[in-house]
């Protein structure tokens, strides 16, 4: 399979869908769904069959005009994609705290070729102790592990006055990829790509979502209200 463009040319957004596509493939392929089309995958997902067909005329062609795409074959092309059945993305974390260990107790990622093998903090009391069978070392041996293990990702779970720190480490040692819960924008190579996780802002966009559905639900109850006492 061939991209139609290079990789630097695809949008964050693209990319997200395309997360949010391989997640439903995932589940209809469980189910025993065999053939799906362009539209029924944008309903799954809340795209537009449109904007599903331009996400994958991306990365190649996929399916064929009036017949649909196959479940299965489309589910391992978009695997290949995000690199799942080509590498097994080795991952450590910076920070065991309640954050921190709640990101390596949860088995999410594991299904995706995902595996902890390391995790770090500068607490005598949890260093030398093990979260879910992941050892936890002092942050000072985090670059010998790294390069031991050959660890491909580098989770920061640390508080935001820590982060910057916890990265630079994590690149200094030969980390590919970043990505950060810390409340805290960090700057390291460019040829290190990172990706920010703000809890916070989750909550904001989500509170900005339910104000914006009542307002909906309220502007459409009046219309109601406004056509009955009109009749």
């Amino acid at each position: 399979m061939e991209t139609k463009y290079g990789l630097e040319d695809i949008s964050q957004a693209t990319i997200s869908r395309m997360a949010t596509y391989l997640r439903c493939l995932t589940y209809l392929e469980q189910q025993g769904t065999s053939i799906l089309s362009s539209r029924e995958l944008a309903s799954l997902t809340g795209a537009s069959a449109e904007q599903v067909r331009q996400d994958l005329s991306v990365f190649g062609r996929f399916g064929k005009r009036g017949t649909g795409y196959d479940v299965v074959g489309l589910k391992t092309e978009v695997e290949a994609i995000f690199g799942r059945g080509v590498e097994q993305w080795k991952c450590c974390i910076v920070g065991v705290g309640s954050l921190g260990t709640a990101l390596i107790e949860s088995r999410m990622v594991q299904k995706w070729g995902f595996k902890y093998v390391a995790a770090f903090d500068t607490d005598p009391h949890k260093i030398g102790t093990r979260v879910e069978r992941i050892p936890v070392y002092s942050l000072d041996e985090l670059k010998t592990v790294v390069r031991r293990e050959r660890v491909a990702i580098g989770v920061i779970a640390v508080p935001a006055s820590s982060a910057r720190t916890a990265a630079r480490i994590l690149c200094e040692a030969g980390i590919r990829g970043i990505l950060n819960f810390a409340p805290q924008s960090i700057k390291v190579s460019e040829k290190i790509p990172v990706l920010s996780v703000d809890l916070s802002q989750e909550f904001l966009k989500l509170s900005f979502y339910i104000q914006r559905a009542e307002q909906r639900a309220r502007d459409e109850q009046a219309q109601i209200d406004t056509a009955s006492h009109s009749e």
